[in-house]
C-alpha cells in the first residue's frame, strides 16, 4: 500500500512539475500594471521581460485549482498532442521541430509525465490477482513446495471420494451434497498444486518475486557462485543474491530514474541513419526520440493494464506487437520527409538499434543498481 502512495505521489509530482515546464496560459486573478517578480510594464498575460504570469493569485481556492489543472488539463494541450502522437507522430515531430509549439506539450514534459506514468501503474500490477498455489498465509508456493504439497492434496481428495462413496448409500442427501461441494474445492487446489509443482507461475507479475526466490535459494544451495576477480565487487555480488527481492527493488529504482539515457542513447544510431542527409539536426533527432520514447511507454501501459485485468486477446497484444514498426515508419517519414523507401529501411534498422539500445540501457541500470 505504501508503494502504491509513493507512485501516486510521484504522479502528482510529475504532473504539476510538467505543467510548470509548459508554461500554462494566465486565468484570472490579481493583475498590476508593473510585474511583481520584475518591475516591468506589462502589456499582456506574461511579462515580456522575464516570462512570469501577470495574473497573481493569493487563494486556497487556487491551490486545489492547480493541483487539478496539474493532473488533468495539462493546460488542455494533452487533448491535442496525445491524439497527433498516436495518428500522427510524423506530423507532430515535423511541427515542433520548424517552430508550430504553442499548441502542444513540449516532448521533455510529455517524456516525464509518461514515464511516471507508466511506474505508477507497473506499481499496481505486481499484485497478483489470485488463482495460484498459495499456503496458509497466502504466499505463492516455490515450485519445490508444491511439489511437496502435492501427494497431501492427492491424499485428501481420495478421502473425499471414500467418504462420498459411503455417503451415497446413506440417507442423508445433506452430507453428501456438502461432500461433493468440498470435493470441487479440493479438485481445484489439486489442479493449482500441480501446475505449480509443474513450474507454472501464477500470473505474469509474479515472475519477479518467483526470479528473486529462485535465485535466493540456487545461491543459498550452492548452486550460484560469485567470483568476479574483485573483493568488492564479490561482496556487491554476494549481499544481491543473499537478498534478490531487494536487488530487484533497486534496479527497479533505478531503471525509473535514469529512463532519460534513452534519449542520449538512441540519438548516434539516427545521426548514423541521417548521416548524408541535409537540412537534419540532432536537436531534430532528440526531439524524435523524445516522442517515440514517449509512445513506446504509452503502449506498455497499455498491455499491462490488459494483463492486469485479465484481457489476453491475441488479436489484441499482436497489435501492440506490430504498433512500434508501424508508428516508427509513419513518423520518420513524416519528420525527416522521407518516401517509402527510405522510411521503411530506416525502420527496420532503428528497430534493431532500438533492441540493442533497450540491451543496453538494461544493463547499465543493472549494474548501477547492484553496485549501488
Amino acid at each position: 500500500m505504501t508503494d502504491n502512495i509513493d507512485a501516486f505521489g510521484g504522479l502528482v509530482t510529475a504532473s504539476l512539475v510538467a505543467n510548470a515546464l509548459d508554461k500554462p496560459k494566465g486565468n484570472a486573478g490579481h493583475s498590476h500594471a508593473h510585474c511583481a517578480n520584475c518591475d516591468a510594464p506589462l502589456a499582456g498575460n506574461f511579462c515580456a521581460h522575464c516570462g512570469q504570469n501577470a495574473h497573481i493569485h493569493r487563494s486556497l481556492p487556487h491551490v486545489g485549482e492547480e493541483f487539478l489543472h496539474g493532473i488533468t488539463h495539462f493546460d488542455g494541450k494533452a487533448w491535442k498532442t496525445l491524439p497527433m502522437l498516436i495518428f500522427h507522430p510524423g506530423t507532430l515531430t515535423r511541427e515542433y521541430i520548424f517552430g508550430k509549439r504553442a499548441r502542444y506539450i513540449q516532448p521533455v514534459p510529455l517524456f516525464l509525465l509518461v514515464v511516471f506514468l507508466m511506474f505508477f501503474v507497473f506499481s499496481f500490477i505486481h499484485v497478483k490477482p489470485g488463482g495460484g498455489a498459495t499456503d496458509e498465509r497466502g504466499k505463492q508456493l516455490t515450485q519445490a513446495e508444491a511439489a511437496a504439497e502435492l501427494p497431501k492434496v492427492n491424499a485428501e481428495l481420495a478421502d473425499l471420494d471414500r467418504r462420498i462413496a459411503a455417503a451415497a448409500n446413506s440417507k442423508d442427501p445433506g452430507e453428501l451434497a456438502a461432500l461433493k461441494g468440498a470435493r470441487i474445492g479440493v479438485e481445484a487446489a489439486q489442479a493449482r498444486v500441480k501446475a505449480r509443482a509443474e513450474g507454472e507461475v501464477a500470473s505474469s507479475f509474479d515472475f519477479q518475486e518467483e526470479a528473486a526466490r529462485q535465485i535466493e535459494e540456487n545461491y543459498k544451495s550452492g548452486v550460484i557462485k560469485v567470483n568476479l576477480g574483485n573483493e568488492t565487487l564479490d561482496e556487491r555480488a554476494k549481499a544481491a543474491l543473499a537478498n534478490p527481492q531487494l536487488a530487484l527493488y533497486k534496479v527497479q529504482g533505478k531503471i525509473y530514474k535514469f529512463s532519460f539515457l534513452l534519449v542520449p542513447l538512441s540519438l548516434p544510431w539516427l545521426w548514423l541513419l541521417f548521416a548524408f542527409k541535409r537540412g537534419v539536426r540532432i536537436y531534430d533527432h532528440a526531439i524524435f526520440s523524445l516522442y517515440s520514447i514517449s509512445f513506446m511507454s504509452l503502449l506498455f501501459i497499455i498491455g499491462s493494464v490488459a494483463l492486469a485485468l485479465d484481457f489476453t486477446a491475441g488479436w489484441f497484444f499482436a497489435l501492440l506487437f506490430l504498433a512500434p514498426p508501424a508508428h516508427m515508419f509513419v513518423q520518420l517519414k513524416g519528420a525527416y520527409q522521407l518516401s517509402n523507401f527510405g522510411a521503411g529501411w530506416r525502420t527496420a534498422a532503428l528497430s534493431m538499434a532500438s533492441l540493442l539500445t533497450i540491451g543496453l540501457y538494461l544493463v547499465m541500470t543493472l549494474a548501477i543498481g547492484l553496485i549501488d
